[in-house]
């Protein structure tokens, strides 16, 4: 159990100590303050397993510029402050000269990847280390808020394994952990001023999302940062009814031609179920290639894993099933997918994204070219010291657009003057591709 050791037994047990080492008070000393960031040598120190073990596991080996000797010595001295102070803590000094704490520090002295691994396995086997779960994945690069939260519930973790004798080894631990932290997670708290930490935690990645990047592109997502912050009100009607149709097809399997492709027969009923997807008067498409909104759905419920391919076959996942079966889910489960995920094509479907979630229902096709062209530039992007083209930009604002009208979350209408040659298009966003485009920029954001 985490321990709180009273100023005086820090200084009797640090003056013991020095009676015959006279380097330990120093080395200790500092340690404490790594673990417990003791600056006031009047306030008491509070030791946990888990600082303990983050101390000697990581910051020891990697924050002392030191011999390997030196690193062993700090830990040895380390553990007998532990039995001199007493309060509880004597059970924490074992940790110290621990086998396991002996090949983590000379692990750190050669490959840092292995030792990285080494250490996530030796924090995840102590039941300590708080796990991802299904409300929120812990960054690697938290902020102020996010790695504060994530020392508490490591704390309450520690509680929990050790006062009530939880075995971390046993069948079913993992289950428990990840409940226990998503209760944590969703529990208001009052020091919180009744927010949830999840809350917390979210509203801080998404102010860290809006400061992202140069004045240009935080002036684009400036305005969408409260929508972001809202719930949503997914479409009462049949959202992403197009890819709720192949899903539904693929329960029964569907039948793939020789080059991979689905088959002629669900070509045409596609076309038949979505007539905005082929022009009639060309006669019935022969291949998958041909109708663009089936492929985008088809390579969408594959790229998400809701379709799985098996021999010539392709069918529906048990996952695509069960979404099937709650369109909300499926509505949440599909919107981040809808952007691409990073580089110039993400930076442009970001402020795409951004712009129609902030725009009217109808979005000039021109006037959205033109302001993610100039917030591009602006910001900085360049191929070998040249800014992109506002062609480069179309390529990518446009596959967006494709898969997004092939789902029915947009419209896309234009018109075409042959005397002028110049054309004119309109963005027209449903209710449920609002919702969508809040899902996938709020998952950028926070995920």
């Amino acid at each position: 159990m985490p321990v709180e050791l009273s100023p005086t037994s820090v200084e009797r047990a640090l003056a013991l100590l020095g009676e015959h080492d006279l380097e330990a008070p120093a080395d200790v000393e500092g340690a404490l303050e790594l673990i417990a960031g003791r600056e006031d040598e009047e306030a008491p120190v509070a030791v946990s397993r888990y600082d303990l073990q983050l101390f000697l596991w990581y910051q020891l080996p990697c924050k002392l510029l030191a011999s390997l000797e030196v690193k062993r010595a700090v830990a040895e001295r380390l553990g007998r402050f532990l039995e001199l102070a007493g309060d509880g803590a004597t059970a924490y000094a074992e940790i110290c000269t621990s086998g396991q704490t002996t090949a983590m520090l000379a692990a750190w002295e050669g490959e840092a990847p292995v030792a990285a691994e080494r250490l996530r396995n030796a924090l995840e086997a102590s039941g300590l280390e708080p796990p991802d779960t299904e409300v929120l994945r812990w960054r690697s690069m938290m902020g102020f808020e996010e790695a504060r939260l994530r020392d508490r519930v490591a704390r309450e973790l520690e509680q929990w394994v050790e006062g009530e004798g939880v075995d971390p080894g046993a069948r079913g631990f993992k289950r428990r952990q990840r409940a226990f932290v998503t209760e944590f997670l969703e529990r208001p708290q009052a020091e919180l001023d009744g927010r949830a930490p999840l809350d917390v935690i979210v509203e801080e990645r998404l102010e860290s999302w809006a400061r992202d990047g140069g004045a240009a592109r935080r002036e684009f997502v400036a305005p969408v940062v409260p929508i972001l912050k809202t719930p949503g009100a997914p479409d009462a009607g049949d959202p992403l009814r197009t890819l709720s149709w192949l899903l539904a097809e693929g329960e029964e399997g569907i039948g793939l031609t020789q080059t991979g492709a689905l088959n002629r027969a669900l070509v045409r009923a596609s076309v038949e179920r979505f007539p905005a997807w082929w022009r009639m008067e060309m006669g019935p498409p022969h291949r998958e290639d041909e109708v663009t909104g089936l492929c985008e759905v088809h390579d969408l419920a594959r790229r998400t894993r809701l379709l799985r391919r098996t021999g010539r076959t392709v069918a529906t996942t048990k996952r695509g099933r069960s979404l099937l079966r709650d369109r909300v889910a499926l509505h949440a489960a599909v919107a981040p997918h809808l952007l691409a995920a990073d580089g110039f094509a993400g930076a442009v479907q970001e402020l795409a994204a951004a712009a129609l979630l902030d725009g009217g229902p109808v979005v000039d096709r021109d006037e959205l070219l033109a302001r993610v062209h100039a917030a591009i530039v602006a910001d900085g992007w360049n191929a070998a010291g040249e800014p992109p083209d506002v062609r480069d930009v179309h390529i990518y604002v446009w596959d967006a657009v494709r898969l997004a009208e092939a789902l029915e979350l947009l419209t896309y209408e234009h018109e075409y003057d042959r005397e002028t040659h110049t054309s004119r298009g309109e963005l027209t966003v449903t209710p449920a591709g609002r919702e969508a485009l809040r899902l996938a920029l709020r998952a950028r954001a926070v995920d």
